[in-house]
């Protein structure tokens, strides 16, 4: 599997070398312009939340992410870079230790492609409302011109793995589900552990620009954060879903997001990014995220709790 650097493309000028499939435009908008969301509600509409669940109910949130089911749009994008990984890290090691393709190990495929090798799909590791699994499928793409200025693939729909159309094209078998961890602790806080709560200075400045302490003395930051992180044990220990789990993408490893509120309310919470040193048998403060990126890095893993992550 090529390197991509995106499902789709992210930006307008993102060499298209670098993505993997072309989304077409389905109809236009009002003002005559193509409508490139319309794919991205389609696949909304067949998951078990449906389309409203995709999008951000704050308004500072709605502001920042212009483009229509932002949630959708990511969890897509970062699933597929996942399963590239995943792939990319099973062909490397059937090569380097000569495992038979067939061992338990390395039997899981995350890209499946048709017999003629003209398809391909994926597994989004989202699900129906009957509870059926749904494939995004892509057509390889024709339109190669000298220059390489089109994307390998083309994307031909969302489909429920029993579907018709897709038996025809790919039959019976569906591809794997993209893999985060398969270290158990990763997913829950241990209490056995302690959540080292006087190691922040790092954090003062990202304190000021993810919550109302813009203008904060160091002091009042630093006595904000102190009392928050002395009360989250206590929180964790009568809620074990206060801990929620994350793929943090830029480190491409799993820690776990403790919600970081102040008084004025949720609507201007944030959260802790803490990460655990089974050699110290604590848990270290990293960093402190908007809700907006932790929404984005804990959809990877599951849908998180609306209690404080809902944004």
């Amino acid at each position: 599997m090529k390197c991509y650097k995106s499902l789709f493309k992210t930006y307008k000028d993102q060499p298209l070398d670098q993505v993997f499939a072309y989304f077409h435009a389905k109809g236009k908008l009002a003002n005559g312009s193509p409508d490139y969301d319309e794919p991205f509600r389609d696949i909304a509409k067949l998951t078990v939340d449906g389309e409203n669940a995709w999008g951000f109910r704050q308004p500072r949130f709605q502001e920042r992410h212009a483009s229509a089911l932002p949630k959708l749009r990511n969890y897509l994008n970062y699933t597929f870079l996942r399963l590239v990984t995943l792939e990319q890290e099973r062909d490397a090691a059937l090569c380097r230790d000569r495992v038979h393709p067939d061992s338990a190990v390395f039997s899981a495929h995350y890209f499946l492609y048709s017999k003629d090798q003209n398809w391909v799909c994926f597994n989004t590791g989202l699900q129906s409302r009957h509870a059926i699994d749904l494939i995004l499928i892509f057509e390889r793409s024709r339109r190669k011109t000298a220059k390489n200025e089109v994307p390998d693939w083309v994307y031909k729909g969302c489909y429920p793995s029993n579907d018709p159309y897709y038996r025809q094209i790919f039959g019976k078998e569906f591809p794997d589900i993209a893999v985060y961890s398969r270290d158990s602790r990763d997913f829950v806080f241990d209490l056995s552990y302690s959540l080292d709560g006087d190691s922040f200075d790092h954090l003062v400045e990202r304190a000021r620009e993810r919550t109302e302490l813009k203008h904060s003395s160091d002091d009042v930051v630093h006595s904000c954060l102190r009392g928050t992180i002395s009360g989250l044990r206590d929180k964790i220990i009568r809620n074990y879903k206060v801990a929620i789990p994350v793929y943090y993408i830029e480190e491409q490893r799993m820690q776990l997001l403790l919600p970081f509120i102040l008084s004025s309310g949720d609507e201007d919470s944030s959260c802790f990014v803490v990460q655990r040193n089974d050699e110290l048998r604590t848990y270290e403060l990293k960093t402190i995220f908007d809700l907006d990126q932790a929404y984005f890095s804990a959809r990877l893993i599951a849908r998180p709790d609306k209690d404080w992550l809902n944004p």
